[in-house]
């Protein structure tokens, strides 16, 4: 079952868990993996920083990553097909819980390539 959470919300991590952001929370230890075909582009992440992105535009580009990365990048269709007999994993980046945030965008796109797949909890 698919969850996302923040990295300073542990309490709403569920089983495995997946760093999906480029850069890793200071002052904490790892623990989780990471999963960086699920890591949006740096060019994508300054755009909408400097605001020249709405939150919309960024999850219709991100998509396009994620299908780019699907079809270039031959771990990345293995490590989707896992995901259905992995259990209940989390996608963790650095957003609270409730803020626009990628990591629910790669989610909707998960649900979608993998039908299988179970929705947790979206947070």
């Amino acid at each position: 079952m698919l969850y996302t959470a923040s990295f300073y919300e542990p309490r709403h991590w569920m089983g495995e868990r997946y760093r999906i952001s480029r850069a890793h929370p200071r002052g904490r230890k790892t623990e989780w993996q990471v999963q960086p075909a699920l890591y949006p582009s740096r060019a994508l992440l300054t755009d909408y920083r400097h605001g020249n992105l709405t939150f919309a535009e960024l999850d219709v580009r991100y998509r396009e990553e994620l299908d780019e990365t699907y079809e270039r990048d031959a771990g990345f269709p293995a490590f989707l097909e896992q995901l259905t007999a992995m259990g209940d994993f989390t996608l963790l980046c650095f957003e609270p819980a409730g803020e626009p945030c990628h990591r629910r965008c790669a989610a909707a796109w998960l649900l979608e390539r993998v039908p299988d797949l179970a929705l947790g909890r979206l947070r």
